[in-house]
C-alpha cells in the first residue's frame, strides 16, 4: 500500500512539531488533499504549532508551495551563515561607501584646476641666435581661452618654461581631466551594469 504524503509536500512533523507524525494524522491531512480542486490564489485554512500553541492561518498554493519550500530545503534569503542575498547586501554596503568616498574627492578637487575638454598642452622651442629656448604652450582647437590683452577669445595660453608653476598646473589640470573622465566612464558602465541587475530581479 503506497505511503501517503502531504499534498501540499508539507514535514507534517515538522509542521505540526510532532516527530513521526504521518500525514494522516495530521490536521492538514483533508485540506491538503485536496489541493488539486484549488486554484493558485484561493485562500486555503490551515494548522500549524507555535510556541506550542495550535494557529489557524490562510494561504494560497503559491505561498504553501514557496513555504514548503523554505520549510524543507531551505533559501538563500534566510539562515545564519552567509546566504546569497546577505552577501548582495554586503556588496551593496562596500559599493555605497565607496560612493560616498568617490563623491568626497570630487568635493575636494572643486577648487583644483580641471582642464577643459579638447585642450593639450605642448612644448616647442624658439630659436635666437645659435641658442635654442624651450617653452609651453596650452591650445585647443577653437578659441575658448580668456586673452591676456583685448576680449576676443583665444586658442593658445602660453606657458612658459618646463618648470614654470602654469606648465606644471596646466599639465596636471590635463591629468585630472584625463583621470575624470575615465572614471565617468567607469561610473556609466557601473549604471548601466546596475540597471541590468534591477531588471534581472523582475521575476
Amino acid at each position: 500500500m503506497p505511503q501517503k504524503k502531504c499534498g501540499f509536500g508539507f514535514s507534517c512533523a515538522a509542521m505540526m512539531m510532532q516527530p513521526g507524525l504521518k500525514p494522516e494524522n495530521c490536521l492538514n491531512y483533508e485540506a491538503c488533499g485536496g489541493v488539486t480542486e484549488y486554484t493558485e490564489e484561493e485562500e486555503i485554512e490551515l494548522f500549524r504549532v507555535r510556541a506550542d500553541e495550535i494557529e489557524r492561518f490562510t494561504i494560497t498554493r503559491n505561498q504553501a508551495a514557496k513555504m514548503m519550500l523554505i520549510q524543507r530545503s531551505g533559501s538563500q534569503a534566510r539562515g545564519e551563515s552567509p546566504t546569497l542575498l546577505s552577501e548582495m547586501v554586503q556588496a551593496i554596503e562596500a559599493i555605497a561607501d565607496q560612493l560616498q568616498q568617490l563623491q568626497e574627492r570630487l568635493a575636494e578637487l572643486e577648487d583644483e584646476y580641471i582642464a577643459p575638454a579638447g585642450c593639450e598642452a605642448h612644448a616647442y622651442n624658439v630659436k635666437r641666435g645659435l641658442k635654442t629656448y624651450w617653452y609651453n604652450k596650452l591650445t585647443a582647437t577653437e578659441p575658448i581661452f580668456e586673452p591676456a590683452v583685448g576680449t576676443d577669445k583665444v586658442c593658445t595660453i602660453h606657458l612658459s618654461h618646463s618648470d614654470d608653476p602654469r606648465n606644471l598646473e596646466a599639465r596636471r589640470g590635463i591629468q585630472r581631466r584625463n583621470q575624470l573622465s575615465l572614471t565617468k566612464t567607469k561610473l556609466v558602465e557601473i549604471q548601466r551594469q546596475l540597471a541590468a541587475a534591477l531588471a534581472d530581479l523582475d521575476i
